[in-house]
């Protein structure tokens, strides 16, 4: 995605974009930090989410290569509004805020582009939220399990899939059990494996069986 936007300027960007590594479980940056760099993830996962008050975390994304994130940036002396978490170990590509508004004032169209991803974000957000407001927490789970799944295995945690369908990690844990029971998943110790896909797409659409 990254390279699809500034392809016309691949040659001025190419200076900045030197991957950074991190492991797993460290952050990439944390909420209420100044907004000074655009993200996009070279490799593994990293997820974005919010903590509230209490310390309950709500996972808001979980980013693949070439998804961007940290739009935050793309306003002047902006904060970053959540924290970005690597979900895997893995590599992320990040751009100086000047840098990027320097290239949205020369072309249009990577203004355009911006655009389209934030309108995509805001919308995805919508969805989420009418879901933690009216749908079954089965049918959340097997939400975030397509969601996080680039393939059909997914490096992942109970708690953070619990924290991506606005749940307990308990009830996280019941639900997947009886999604294992059920022979649409299997799992072990920081691993995910769907072996039913129709199944977890007719559960999150609210189909038989949802109520868990």
């Amino acid at each position: 995605a990254l390279y699809k936007i500034f392809r016309p300027w691949i040659e001025q960007l190419r200076p900045f974009l030197k991957p950074r590594k991190f492991e797993e479980g460290r952050y990439l940056y944390h909420e209420s930090e100044p907004a000074e760099r655009f993200w996009t993830v070279r490799s593994g996962e990293v997820r974005t989410l919010k903590a509230s008050a209490s310390g309950r975390v709500i996972t808001l994304e979980t980013l693949h290569a070439g998804d961007p994130f940290g739009m935050a940036a793309l306003r002047a002396d902006a904060l970053y509004t959540e924290s970005a978490q690597a979900i895997t170990a893995c590599e992320a590509w990040c751009v100086p805020r000047r840098v990027v508004v320097s290239l949205m004032a020369k072309d249009p169209e990577v203004s355009r582009a911006l655009l389209a991803i934030v309108a995509g974000r805001l919308q995805r957000a919508h969805d989420r939220l009418c879901s933690f407001a009216h749908d079954s927490v089965a049918a959340r789970m097997a939400r975030a399990l397509l969601d996080s799944a680039d393939d059909e295995r997914i490096e992942t945690t109970r708690r953070v899939l619990g924290e991506s369908a606005g749940t307990t990690v308990e009830t996280a844990i019941r639900v997947l059990r009886r999604f294992e029971k059920a022979h649409w998943i299997e799992g072990g110790v920081g691993w995910v494996r769907i072996l039913d896909r129709p199944a977890l797409e007719n559960i999150a659409r609210g189909g038989e069986d949802s109520e868990i």
